[in-house]
This record gives C-alpha cells, structure tokens and sequence, in this order.
C-alpha cells in the first residue's frame, strides 16, 4: 500500500539512492529552482527549475523529455505521511540535513499530482533545438492555485 510507503526512511532513499530505489520509490521528483550563497564574494547564484528539470528530464541533452507544469501543496513542516503534502526537501528551515543535491531546488510529492493542477506538458527533443519544445499540451481542466490563497484584494 502506497500510504505505508510514505516514511522518512524512504523519502532519504528517494533522494539520495534514487539509482537503486527509483523503480519503488513512492515520491515524484519536482524542480523548483535555487539560489546558491557565496559568503567569499558575496553573491548569489541562481538556478533556474526549468534548466534543473530539462536536464533531468532529456538526460543532459541526451533522449528527448517531458516537462509537467504544475503546482503541489507544501507544508512549513515535513508532513511525509499526508499523501496530499509534498515535502520542500531543499528548504533548509525544514529540512536541515546536508545533502549534495541541495541546489537542484527539489520539492518532494507523492505518487499522485491531481490533473487538474497540471497546467501544461511541454516535449523536448534534443534534435529539434534547446530553444524551444516541440510540442505543448495545455490541460484544459487546470485549476489555477489562486484557489487555495488567502490573501484578499486591498482596496
């Protein structure tokens, strides 16, 4: 069952043993982006989510790949168990143990995103350029997340 697979021991193996786990892991990979801090020359270097996730996802320009746009609910505290929570397994305040993927700014669902908060597939092919994709599927069905804000219009 899936829900008893969601565990932080499995979560660790999902991120960094995903070579032998990959095939079992109950959690999807998702590119947020990062920021690396150089306290030396203070300054900040950012990489972006969709550099991170094409990389990934063609394998270095490799074979081509798709690309999900979508949108998941986080938690200011792990929350591995709730199937519905992904974990912002980069984010410092939460997770503090050093991993050497920190900066592939990584947030950490569960086996299932919901349809409707995936607004678009993008595919990319090596042989048709790194420019653009060759072809996008917009969902017709996407809810935007504006749904889930509360924050009100000022007036």
């Amino acid at each position: 069952m899936v829900s008893e697979s969601l565990t932080n021991q499995n979560l660790d193996r999902h991120l960094h043993d995903y070579d032998s786990f990959g095939d079992e892991t109950p959690f999807i990979s998702l590119a947020t982006g990062a920021v690396e801090r150089n306290t030396i020359t203070q300054q900040n270097f950012a990489y972006s989510a969709i550099d991170t996730a094409l990389s990934f996802a063609t394998e270095n320009w490799t074979k081509p790949g798709a690309l999900f746009f979508c949108w998941v609910v986080t938690s200011n505290s792990p929350a591995v168990e709730l199937s519905n929570v992904a974990e912002a397994v980069r984010d410092l305040n939460i997770y503090q143990r050093w991993s050497p993927y920190q900066l592939e700014g990584e947030l950490t669902a569960k086996v299932h995103i919901p349809s409707n908060q995936i607004e678009r597939v993008e595919w990319w092919n090596p042989s048709h350029g790194h420019w653009h994709p060759e072809h996008t599927w917009a969902n017709p069905k996407y809810i935007q997340p504006e749904v889930l804000s509360n924050i009100r219009d000022l007036f």
